[in-house]
């Protein structure tokens, strides 16, 4: 199946984010440093207060972008060049595009 991305943003705020059994509100936001671009993201803790944030590794442009499936990916422009898609939650890959390919275009575009 191949996936299509679409709504490239720099910050996105979700109250339906699964913390165990609840739901709390997560945000993701973009940093941009002299290093690159990384994402992190930052959730409610049901006691009160925030959580601390969890980062990406820096690259060289990021975006939080919406899934067909429904989901919420985070693209990530590697400075080799490629094109890679983590899932929202930061821990799994879900794929990667790379120069050559018929979807590269379409993917970069994204990062504009």
């Amino acid at each position: 199946m191949n996936y299509k991305y679409s709504n490239p943003r720099t910050s996105f705020q979700t109250d339906d984010w699964p913390y165990g059994r609840k739901r709390v509100t997560a945000i993701f936001t973009l940093e941009q440093t002299n290093r690159g671009e990384r994402v992190s993201r930052v959730t409610q803790n049901p006691k009160g207060g925030w959580n601390k944030p969890k980062k990406l590794t820096y690259s060289a442009k990021q975006r939080i972008v919406d899934g067909n499936d429904g989901k919420t990916y985070i693209a990530i422009l590697s400075s080799y060049g490629m094109v890679s898609f983590m899932n929202a939650d930061m821990k799994y890959s879900h794929e990667t595009i790379h120069m050559g390919q018929d979807r590269y275009k379409e993917m970069l575009a994204l990062f504009d």
